[in-house]
């Protein structure tokens, strides 16, 4: 009964994926109607209208790149594309980042957006799963380090924004998943794909967005020197990675499960910057590790008391975020690659080391919440603003 109801879960989702091709164009044309009604290329200059014109952005980048990787989901190759990928897509993010920061010249989203339907392409013909995959982490990077530090640079201090940038891309994730595995055709997830040209026409150029540098963020701690800063709040990165694969979640067994799981995922990430603007960092720290964690232990049979607790717990990536950026306001773009080199090494170190059991799990959870508790209290600003 239960394989029955994910078959029709799977079917019904991912007809509802392919629908947004034929009604999504036409909302790009009433924004811009909207927005620019003689008819001239104007650019969206309010935070949250770029948030979230780029977590859509983000959204349709991660449809693709899971879309792409749940295609050789049946491949002897699957096992070994994820490490490789989280590479690739991880670790040049703060290059990319830097160009930026210093003034190059290059819109890395549309760059890497058409890195990615290459490599979509290539998938169609038979091209290596190898070549395949470089092509698309590296667009995938071009793509989401332009977005992230276009959104920091207009967010004005505020966390809420790139927290919203950020959340796009878990609900993309599991969309690309849902596609690949229903063996969605190629040419559906192109259409949807090239969107993000369309989207990207309405979005400030890094270049023209320097001399708004990321100096409102004002979250960290300043007696702590920035290099420490900067290694503590990416090993909480690392941690909070290497985590994801560590959570007991044994209630999760069918396709809506993981696609509740995810959401809630999105779901977290958001919050976590509306409420660092609201009650300040250190308290959404306070929530985002020691409220989750009961919640965490807890859930594993459970499923909406786990689901909470990766929404309390999903916050945290905005903390780090406004940690790194507070502490080099003038370079945001690496800013960024710090957060997604700390992703890297998380989740490489989780393809090496996993614990069999639930009680080993959970004192490595309860452990490293600790550890992240205390760093996170240590380099926190106690109030924003003082």
């Amino acid at each position: 009964m239960t394989d029955y109801l994910d078959r029709c879960f799977l079917k019904k989702a991912s007809a509802a994926s392919i629908s947004v091709i034929f009604h999504f164009p036409f909302s790009i044309f009433h924004l811009k109607s909207a927005a620019f009604p003689g008819g001239d290329r104007l650019t969206l200059k309010k935070p949250a209208a770029v948030a979230g014109v780029f977590s859509a952005v983000h959204f349709l980048v991660e449809l693709t790149t899971f879309y792409i990787l749940y295609s050789y989901f049946d491949s002897k190759v699957f096992l070994l594309l994820p490490l490789v990928y989280d590479f690739f897509a991880f670790v040049p993010q703060g290059v990319f980042g830097a160009l930026n920061d210093v003034g190059v010249k290059i819109n890395f989203s549309l760059a890497g957006a058409a890195l990615m339907a290459a490599s979509l392409v290539c998938v169609n013909f038979g091209v290596s799963p190898y070549v395949v995959i470089a092509l698309l982490s590296l667009g995938n990077a071009m793509v989401h380090v332009h977005a992230a530090e276009a959104t920091l640079r207009v967010s004005q201090g505020k966390m809420a924004p790139s927290a919203l940038f950020v959340a796009g891309g878990s609900f993309g994730l599991i969309a690309g998943r849902i596609m690949g595995m229903n063996h969605v055709s190629f040419i559906y997830v192109l259409i949807l794909h090239s969107l993000i040209f369309v989207l990207t026409f309405f979005t400030p150029k890094i270049s023209e967005l320097l001399d708004k540098k990321a100096v409102k963020f004002d979250y960290a701690n300043t007696s702590v020197k920035v290099p420490v800063l900067i290694s503590l709040a990416t090993a909480v990165v690392a941690v909070r990675a290497f985590m994801g694969y560590g959570i007991p979640t044994s209630w999760n067994k069918t396709l809506l499960q993981t696609v509740l799981l995810f959401c809630f995922m999105g779901v977290g990430k958001a919050l976590g910057g509306v409420l660092i603007d609201k009650i300040g960092i250190r308290k959404t720290a306070f929530i985002s590790t020691v409220i989750a964690l009961p919640f965490l232990l807890c859930g594993d049979q459970l499923m909406m008391v786990s689901l909470i607790g990766v929404m309390f717990f999903s916050m945290t990536m905005a903390v780090t975020l406004a940690l790194i950026v507070s502490a080099i306001p003038e370079y945001p773009g690496i800013a960024f690659g710090f957060t997604t080199i700390g992703l890297f090494i998380g989740s490489a170190v989780s393809f090496y080391l996993r614990f069999d059991s639930f009680f080993a799990n959970a004192a490595a959870v309860f452990i490293l919440t600790a550890v992240s508790v205390v760093i996170l209290h240590y380099i926190c600003k106690d109030k924003k603003g003082e």
